[in-house]
C-alpha cells in the first residue's frame, strides 16, 4: 500500500547531528579506519604504487545506503581491484559537486537533478553509473496527520529543502495527480525534518536514506506516501567524476565491480555484515534498525530486476525537460556527453556473473 505506519521501536535516542559528519572516514574496525589495501588469502599485498586512490564524496551523511561500499572496503574488494577508496560524508549536492570539481581523484554521489544543474552551468563533470535505480524521495507525516492519497496533501503545510531534485519531484507530483496548487502551502526550509518534529509543518518531502532513517533512529512513528506509487518516476542519485577522470575507464569499471561485489556480500550473509555496517556509519545504529533499513532499500537498488548501477535515459531526459521548463537549468545539456554509458556496458560485460547476482 502507498501509506504505511511505523511503530515505535526500542532504538536509543540521540541528537540529530548527522549533518556534522562531513569528512569522517568509514571504519570497519578500530584499526582499519581507511579503506586501503588489504591482503587476502589468495593474493598478497600489491606494491604501494600500484594502487589508484579515490575519495568518494557523498551528498548525504554516511548511512546504510553506502553498505555496498562499506562491505567492499572491509572485505578487501577494492584492494583486490588495485584501488584504495575512502568514503567522506557530505552535506548536499553542492558539497559533493564542489569536491569533484576540485579533485580529479574524487568520485561524487549526487541527485541527478543537482548534477544536471551543475553540468548546465558549465562544470566538466560526467555521470557514469546509478547509485539508486529509483529516487528515494518520500512524503512523511506524523501519526495524527492523514496521509493516504495525493489529495490528502491539499490544505497541508508541506516542508521541503528547495533543491532542484525536490522542486522537480513536487511539481511533477502536483501536476500528475491534479492537485490544486492554491490549496497547497509549500514551505521552503533548510531544516524541514526538524520542522516536522516541531510540528511547524504537516508533511515533509524528504529522502528515505536520510530523513526516513533519522525518523527510524529517533523512534518517531510516521506515515509515508511514495511519489513513485503515484506516477512520479524520477531518476535516482548517480556516481559522477571529472571528465579527465574518465580517461582511465578501466579503473571506474573495477570500482563498480567492487561495489557490486560488496552489495552481493552484504545481502548474502546479513548476520556477518549488519554489525559491520552498523558500526561503520557516522552514528552507530542498532542492528535491528540496520536490518530493517537494508530490507527497505532493496526496491531502490534493483526494482523489477533492474541491473546494478543502471541509469534510465528516458527518466533523465524527462527530468531535464522539467528543469528547463522551470528554468532551473541555464541551458539545454548534451546528455550524450554528460552521461557515459560505456563504462557500465564494459562493467556488465566483464563481470556479468557477479552483477547478475547482486542480491537487492
Amino acid at each position: 500500500m502507498p501509506e504505511m505506519t511505523r511503530a515505535q521501536r526500542n532504538a536509543r535516542k540521540s541528537h540529530y547531528g548527522l549533518r556534522l559528519l562531513a569528512g569522517l572516514f568509514v571504519a570497519c574496525t578500530i584499526a582499519y579506519v581507511l579503506f586501503g589495501p588489504k591482503p587476502t588469502r589468495s593474493q598478497g599485498p600489491k606494491p604501494e604504487a600500484s594502487f589508484a586512490e579515490y575519495t568518494v564524496k557523498l551528498s548525504t551523511p554516511l548511512s546504510v545506503s553506502a553498505a555496498g561500499m562499506i562491505i567492499a572496503a572491509c572485505d578487501g574488494l577494492f584492494a583486490q581491484a588495485g584501488l584504495r577508496v575512502r568514503l567522506v560524508a557530505g552535506l548536499d549536492d553542492d558539497d559533493a559537486i564542489a569536491a569533484v570539481v576540485a579533485d580529479e581523484n574524487t568520485i561524487g554521489i549526487a541527485s541527478t537533478a543537482g548534477f544536471l544543474k551543475a553540468r548546465s552551468g558549465g562544470l566538466p563533470i560526467v555521470a557514469f553509473a546509478g547509485f539508486y535505480a529509483v529516487n528515494p524521495a518520500e512524503f512523511y507525516a506524523l501519526p495524527e496527520t492523514k496521509l493516504l492519497t495525493p489529495l490528502d496533501l491539499e490544505g497541508k503545510r508541506i516542508g521541503y529543502n528547495p533543491n532542484p531534485e525536490f522542486t522537480a519531484i513536487l511539481s511533477d507530483f502536483v501536476s500528475r495527480n491534479s492537485l490544486a496548487q492554491s490549496k497547497l502551502l509549500l514551505l521552503e526550509s533548510n531544516t524541514p525534518l526538524q520542522d516536522l518534529l516541531d510540528r511547524k509543518i504537516d508533511v515533509l518531502l524528504g529522502r528515505h536514506d536520510v530523513d526516513g532513517l533519522e525518523l527510524e533512529r529517533l523512534n518517531v512513528e510516521n506515515k509515508i506516501l511514495r511519489p513513485e506509487a503515484f506516477g512520479v518516476h524520477a531518476p535516482g542519485p548517480i556516481f559522477f567524476a571529472q571528465e579527465r577522470t574518465l580517461a582511465q575507464p578501466n579503473r571506474l569499471e573495477k570500482f563498480l565491480m567492487a561495489i557490486a561485489g560488496g552489495w552481493s556480500a552484504a545481502y548474502a550473509d546479513l548476520d556477518r555484515t549488519i554489525p559491520i555496517i552498523a558500526n561503520s556509519v557516522g552514528t552507530p545504529l542498532p542492528f535491528s534498525l540496520v536490518a530493517r533499513l537494508m530490507d527497505s532499500q532493496r526496491s531502490l537498488l534493483r526494482p523489477f530486476g533492474a541491473r546494478f548501477g543502471e541509469m534510465d535515459s528516458t527518466r533523465i531526459r524527462t527530468l531535464q525537460s522539467q528543469l528547463s521548463q522551470r528554468r532551473a537549468i541555464q541551458q539545454p545539456i548534451d546528455l550524450t556527453r554528460a552521461f557515459n554509458y560505456n563504462i557500465l556496458k564494459e562493467t556488465y560485460r566483464n563481470e556479468a556473473t557477479n552483477l547478475s547476482r547482486v542480491e537487492p
